[in-house]
């Protein structure tokens, strides 16, 4: 099961909220993607949830995801007829992996086109470069047949000029032609609907991609340490534990700046003020956050390297057991499992306290949708074809095709071990052709590299999920957001570090948040209050 999106960095495809200033996380789900949020009664496509498939452990209750403990054998065959109708699909879309084979030396790929019933190109770009290499298309009029849309301005004007409206093809029943799209969450639409028009496919996450501090309970164990802390004090005294500089131990991987927010209740991007919005920026706690972070920085508690090198840094220090805490998102969970050292490893979650010891914490719930993928005006005339090859990539966990999808063919791309299915390492090099990123069912826990590690996830999942603060703007769409929201979080980003690590005192907080706002946060917060007035 790929997670890879986990990794994904505020350069991508996401414009992101523009302040979030999240020092050393690594995860996809920082709020507001490129998308609209406009909806109208009819208009949204009616949800219908996919049956078929019994989860081991459901998750619909608690707005989480379902979880397996293994693929089920005999799995359900969910598309009778091939969606392809012969001719060429392609593909615009990008990967958080190496570029595959080319389709002479792919035989995933061939056997791909086969069940697809046409012969689909996959333009891919690396995750980082996407934004840029999305704009130059645009440019140059190039769009594919099916494209992710990328974070690029005026959004609404290029949807509206090149992609399909496909408001008659999804809106409200009309979409139970396609049973795999319905069954994508009703909050995963927001991205895709401007002006009470449908112009995307949604890449459907949610809870999956809320943040969480994991933590290595094998480590903790042998020390004789318990992770379930009450107050802030507590998680000092823990982290202190956990250090050992002569060692090079250091109990934080990265900075654990978003768990400290969420012990003093700071709002996930933004909060409502009447019909106003206001940045979580601006909320009176964050200087006793940065007191909190500063201390733990100081005191030697966080890895030396937690503010600079790549994500991946991240789950090494944690793999090899150098770091025992590490925050990032759910869905990252089996990247974890891959880079573990020691297999006896065992991953754990701890959910935040109120940092005065007054209750549970709340975490900040992940974005609905990290992006869309929209149709090319161009291609209008096959757009039955073109939504039927989506929903043949939306069938869901349990089916032959998702089986197919993201694992190939048994033998030859994966093995299957105590019943479910593990990649080889051709399959692993061969099935990544960006699929998850043109459409993809919703998240499914499945970690059959270790045993009893999906009913933990689960379990986590469902102590802190149901209670998770969600972003009230998440999907929606603001202009100055894309156009100055990456240089805007990159300042924000910056000075967050600086105060973190005693370059800057924490009073140069208030000035870095006025320059925020007049250098285009409040300009930001009147489009997306605008765009949350019109969506109800």
């Amino acid at each position: 099961m790929s997670n890879h999106d986990a990794r994904l960095s505020r350069r991508t495809l996401l414009a992101g909220a523009a302040a979030i200033g999240l020092a050393g996380c690594s995860n996809e789900g920082r709020g507001g993607e490129t998308g609209g949020g406009g909806t109208a009664a009819g208009v949204r496509p009616t949800y219908q949830r996919y049956t078929e498939v019994k989860a081991d452990l459901p998750g619909a209750e608690y707005n989480i995801p379902n979880a397996f403990t293994r693929y089920p054998a005999n799995p359900v065959q969910a598309i009778q007829t091939p969606p392809g109708d012969g001719k060429p699909i392609d593909v615009l879309t990008y990967t958080n992996t190496p570029i595959p084979p080319r389709l002479e030396q792919n035989s995933f790929w061939q056997e791909f086109n086969k069940r697809v019933g046409s012969p689909v190109t996959v333009n891919l770009t690396p995750s980082v470069d996407y934004t840029q290499k999305f704009a130059t298309v645009v440019a140059g009029d190039r769009l594919s047949d099916i494209f992710l849309v990328g974070a690029v301005p005026q959004v609404p004007q290029l949807l509206e000029a090149k992609a399909v409206d496909l408001t008659p093809h999804l809106s409200g029943d009309n979409i139970k032609k396609y049973p795999f799209l319905a069954n994508l969450p009703e909050t995963a639409w927001n991205p895709c609907i401007f002006g009470n028009r449908i112009f995307g496919v949604p890449i459907p996450r949610g809870a999956i991609s809320s943040q969480t501090l994991y933590s290595r309970a094998d480590i903790l164990a042998k020390q004789g340490l318990q992770g379930d802390i009450k107050n802030l004090d507590d998680f000092f005294e823990l982290c202190k534990a956990l250090t050992d500089k002569r060692n090079n131990r250091f109990a934080l991987a990265g900075s654990p700046t978003q768990f400290v927010r969420n012990m003093f209740d700071i709002p996930n991007n933004w909060s409502e003020n009447g019909k106003t919005l206001v940045s979580n920026l601006e909320h009176e706690a964050q200087e006793d956050v940065f007191e909190a972070l500063r201390k733990l920085w100081s005191a030697g508690y966080i890895h030396p390297d937690g503010f600079s090198g790549q994500n991946q840094d991240l789950k090494v220090r944690f793999g090899n057991g150098s770091s025992a805490l590490v925050q990032d998102t759910f869905s990252a969970w089996p990247s974890y499992l891959q880079t573990a050292v020691d297999k006896e490893a065992k991953i754990a979650i701890i959910g935040p306290p109120k940092h005065d010891g007054s209750g549970p914490g709340r975490i900040w719930l992940g974005a609905p949708a990290i992006g869309f993928a929209a149709i090319s005006k161009k291609s209008e005339a096959r757009v039955e074809t073109l939504l039927a090859y989506l929903n043949f990539l939306a069938t869901p966990f349990g089916t032959q095709e998702y089986l197919f999808r993201k694992y190939g063919q048994p033998g030859l791309h994966h093995q299957v071990v105590d019943g479910s299915p593990v990649l080889t390492k051709k399959g692993f090099s061969e099935v990544q052709l960006g699929l998850m990123y043109t459409a993809d069912a919703p998240w499914t826990i499945f970690l059959p590299e270790k045993p009893g590690d999906a009913e933990a996830e689960f379990t986590a999942m469902k102590q802190n999920c149901p209670t998770a603060v969600a972003d009230p703007v998440a999907g929606m769409y603001s202009e100055t957001n894309v156009r100055k929201g990456p240089q805007l979080t990159t300042d924000i980003t910056q000075i967050t570090n600086d105060i973190i690590q005693g370059r800057k005192p924490v009073s140069a907080w208030a000035g870095a948040v006025k320059k925020w706002k007049s250098g285009g946060g409040d300009k930001i917060a009147e489009e997306f209050a605008q765009a949350l007035h019109q969506s109800r």
